[in-house]
């Protein structure tokens, strides 16, 4: 049986029939009973990621990075992908490739290069900047205990939500804060170890 929209009750509630005609199936929708236009808010074929792009530390290093300027490239290798235009990135600081709400992963690998005490750690950090690059702010960070043991490896993860209004103001970048000095950083230029993602969820 063919879709078909019947008239319910007079009052501008109107039933539209699926295909296979069944009642359980049926949708109502109500129209105002003004005169005018109706338009859809959205593009209902939209849904989805528009954005998603992830880069990657190719490196290792020992110490601190603020930001992490070097050794650093997209994702380019066993089943990487991209959705978009993805970000731009100069001297460790990202740039946004449209408005929109992302969400911003920094993910962080290290080892102790030495046996180190309880208190030291590694502090991988996302800056937001809402001026254009000339200044950054702490957004996110997390203190991450090393270990006694040499050749310890430890993973941490950073999450933030960003509202970027204005591609041209709004930039991240990521720093590492190694507290004793005697950690290494990992890099790899086939794997993601030490890494940042971005997905745009909506629009601002």
């Amino acid at each position: 049986m063919p879709g078909q929209i019947k008239i319910d009750d007079g009052a501008g509630n109107y039933t539209i029939l699926t295909n296979g005609g069944s009642l359980g199936s049926d949708k109502t929708i109500t129209l105002p009973n003004t005169t005018g236009t109706m338009a859809l808010t959205s593009d209902i074929s939209a849904g989805g990621l528009t954005e998603a792009d992830s880069w990657r530390l190719t490196t290792n290093f020992t110490g601190d990075a603020t930001p992490i300027a070097s050794n650093l490239e997209r994702d380019d290798a066993r089943g990487n992908g991209l959705l978009g235009t993805g970000m731009t990135e100069s001297s460790g600081v990202f740039t946004f490739p449209s408005t929109g709400i992302y969400l911003v992963v920094f993910q962080a690998t290290f080892v102790n290069a030495s046996s180190v005490s309880a208190d030291n750690g590694l502090t991988p950090v996302i800056n937001v900047s809402t001026d254009g690059g000339s200044s950054f702010a702490t957004a996110a960070r997390r203190y991450v205990f090393g270990s006694g043991s040499t050749n310890f490896y430890t993973l941490s993860e950073v999450f933030k939500i960003v509202d970027v209004t204005d591609t041209s103001q709004v930039k991240v970048r990521f720093d590492i804060h190694n507290n004793a000095n005697n950690f290494t950083v990992e890099g790899h230029s086939d794997i993601n170890t030490t890494a940042m993602y971005f997905m745009k969820l909506g629009d601002t």
